[in-house]
């Protein structure tokens, strides 16, 4: 089972700020969206707030304006109407150089003077143009100067009287009283409708000015205008067209201070409109010279005057600097509330949960199963968490059940080792005290004593013990050779070797030495006479291969017969190969074996080997090393001496092994007689 990769815990200032970080970012970029829409808005609510604001004052300028005018003015027209009724002034107008017709009406017209507003009245006689003028410094009418047709400055008498209308209103400068009034003028005419003459009063144009048209708020400004436009009053005397009655052309008008022509045509509408709704006050926006300007028109049809109050919208008394710098400071503290709200609330709700149940999780992915996540919200953070922790909880459950089955198959496990070692030892003990006794019937020690220096043994069985084995033994004639490769390796070959040494001895006891081949036919009689005949036994492997070499002193022969063993001779680089029979000891069926007689030859090496040298692999191909890779390992160097022989030929098999296992026990058995042993007639058995 693979194993899950190590969990690196992030550090607890890092897990605690990346969700809040980007969270915070999160809420700074909506806060700062917010409020730049929160400034959009505001600046177009305060846009449509302060048209409305200056929209309402300027109807209310002009509704105020238009009541004061017709509260005032009118006053003062139905005076001078009642005064243009007196039959002593018409009489005076008829009889104008008559002293009593004079008197009787200055007397009549001293109290109307006391009634009029500046106290004042004029009286013109149209048949003699004579002009009479009554004042606070001069109660009494008196002869001022008679007018001329001429007169561009009289031309506004003309102009009224050539329309009968029953009054008129002017504002014109007197040059020779001094005085600048609004006039109002009622025509007196008789029966016929023949004009006798024209009488009114005046107010002082700047205490009318200062009195109706003053400002009242800021931003804020009223001025009067004819139906043609002309402004016949307004707060700036220089911007009034005295005498518009007697002119045509003029250019102070309001339209000449509208500065798109689309204006103009709007506001002479607005302008016509009112005059046909009288008491209806009609609103407009137009540009002006000076800027947007809110205006609204309220009709004095008594008068046939229209007041045009005009207020700036972007005035600083429109709407108060304190109300605009206090809902600013509303607006901020109101969104940083609401921001701080929403954060601390996030946190709250959501972060801080998150964050615990992340920090549950790592501890449990680190293996700490006893963590407990205890949650009493009702909401989808709190289902979670309580999933969580059940999760935590059976993770936790399984995780002790399972540690338990380990500790309990750890311990069986322990106590199975325990058998399977003791009983490893005691195999092994055994296996060792059988290599021992195996190793008793090796011919070491008399080899050792009586050749030494004349034979080699390489013998690597590839278990502790082994099923390979060799021979020696020594009469006054000669002395015997041998190697046996019985089948099986380990245990089953250590005790064929057993059976195949007692079937050895038992026919070296019975048979001649020099004839190898009734050894092998004899040792083969007494294997099949010690292994039992049963069925079970062809299933298993008992044979044994058997190289013998009976060397025969006195004819300096040696006689060589091979069960399924070969001899290999070497004398230099010349190598020979002696092929033994290819029948095996306890085989299927008995057979005889050859005996070959070869001649024991000065500098000539006899080699004995079992098969476990010719089939083991190695190599870089791993091929087995083979007679032919054994031959040329003897033509290489069998020139050596033994002992050197020996120690090339274990290096050779090492190298040539490599990592490759022995397959096969290993058994190589030479000798060399370059002349007689001078012991030999000493007869040795083991």
């Amino acid at each position: 089972m693979n194993t899950p990769p190590p969990i690196t815990p992030l550090p607890s200032d890092q897990r605690a700020s990346g969700l809040r970080r980007k969270v915070g970012t999160l809420l700074l970029f909506i806060s700062a969206a917010v409020l730049l829409l929160s400034v959009a808005v505001g600046q177009r609510i305060l846009s449509d707030l302060t048209t409305d604001l200056s929209r309402r004052l300027a109807v209310a300028e002009a509704q105020l304006t238009r009541e004061k005018i017709q509260a005032l003015v009118g006053r003062e027209l139905a005076i001078a109407q009642r005064f243009a009724d007196l039959s002593a002034l018409k009489d005076w107008l008829l009889q104008e150089q008559e002293a009593p017709a004079r008197s009787r009406f200055l007397a009549e017209a001293a109290g109307f003077r006391q009634a009029f507003a500046d106290q004042t009245y004029f009286v013109i006689h149209h048949r003699t143009l004579a002009y009479y003028y009554a004042d606070p410094k001069s109660p009494s009418a008196r002869y001022r100067y008679t007018l001329d047709t001429a007169k561009a400055a009289d031309a506004w008498y003309f102009s009224t009287m050539d329309v009968p209308v029953p009054y008129t209103l002017n504002v014109n400068p007197d040059a020779t009283l001094k005085v600048t009034n609004l006039w109002i003028n009622v025509q007196v005419r008789n029966a016929a409708g023949m004009p006798l003459g024209l009488v009114g009063t005046g107010m002082q144009l700047d205490r009318f000015l200062k009195t109706m048209l003053a400002p009242r708020s800021a931003g804020a400004m009223s001025f009067i205008i004819d139906g043609q436009g002309r402004i016949v009053a307004h707060p700036d005397p220089d911007r009034i067209e005295y005498g518009a009655m007697g002119k045509q052309d003029t250019s102070r008008t309001v339209f000449a201070e509208l500065s798109e022509h689309s204006d103009q045509e709007t506001f002479a509408r607005a302008l016509a409109e009112t005059g046909r709704r009288d008491t209806q006050v009609f609103p407009l926006q137009v540009e002006t010279k000076q800027g947007t300007r809110m205006m609204a028109l309220a009709h004095l049809p008594e008068l046939g005057w229209t007041v045009v109050s005009s207020v700036n919208p972007a005035a600083e008394g429109i709407l108060s600097s304190n109300i605009i710098h206090l809902a600013l400071a509303g607006g901020a503290v109101i969104l940083l509330l609401v921001i701080l709200t929403l954060t601390l609330g996030f946190d709250r709700l959501v972060l801080h949960p998150l964050l615990v149940l992340t920090d549950s999780a790592r501890r449990i992915a680190e293996g700490r199963y006893d963590t407990r996540l205890q949650s009493n919200r009702n909401d989808e953070l709190g289902a979670l968490s309580r999933a969580f922790d059940s999760m935590a909880s059976q993770v936790q459950t399984h995780t002790m059940e399972l540690e338990q089955r380990v500790a309990e198959r750890t311990a069986q496990l322990e106590a199975t080792h325990a058998r399977l070692t003791d009983t490893h030892r005691q195999l092994t003990e055994s296996i060792r005290y059988a290599s021992l006794i195996q190793r008793v019937i090796l011919p070491d020690r008399q080899l050792c004593e009586h050749l030494l220096g004349q034979y080699f043994v390489v013998w690597h069985p590839r278990d502790v013990v082994g099923g390979d084995f060799y021979l020696y033994r020594e009469r006054a004639e000669g002395c015997l050779f041998g190697v046996i490769d019985c089948a099986g390796h380990g245990v089953p070959g250590a005790f064929m070797t057993m059976i195949a040494h007692a079937a050895l001895e038992r026919a070296t006891m019975e048979q001649s030495w020099d004839n190898p081949a009734a050894l092998l036919e004899s040792a083969d009689k007494a294997v099949r006479a010690m292994m039992p005949d049963t069925k079970r036994l062809e299933r298993l492997a008992t044979s044994m291969d058997i190289g013998l070499c009976f060397v025969e002193w006195e004819t300096r022969k040696v006689h060589f017969a091979g069960a399924h063993i070969d001899l290999f001779t070497a004398r230099g680089a010349q190598v020979e190969h002696y092929r033994g029979d290819r029948g095996g000891i306890n085989d299927r069926r008995s057979r005889n074996f050859t005996c070959r007689t070869l001649d024991l030859e000065p500098d000539t090496v006899f080699y004995l080997v079992t098969d476990g040298i010719l089939d083991q692999s190695g190599g870089q191909r791993g091929l087995p090393f083979g007679r032919s890779g054994f031959v040329n390992w003897l033509e290489a160097h069998s020139g050596l001496a033994l002992a050197a022989q020996e120690k090339a030929l274990t290096t050779a098999l090492q190298e040539y092994r490599g990592d490759y296992p022995q397959r096969d026990d290993i058994t190589v058995l030479a000798f060399r007689f370059d002349q007689t042993p001078a012991d030999s007639s000493k007869e040795i058995a083991s």
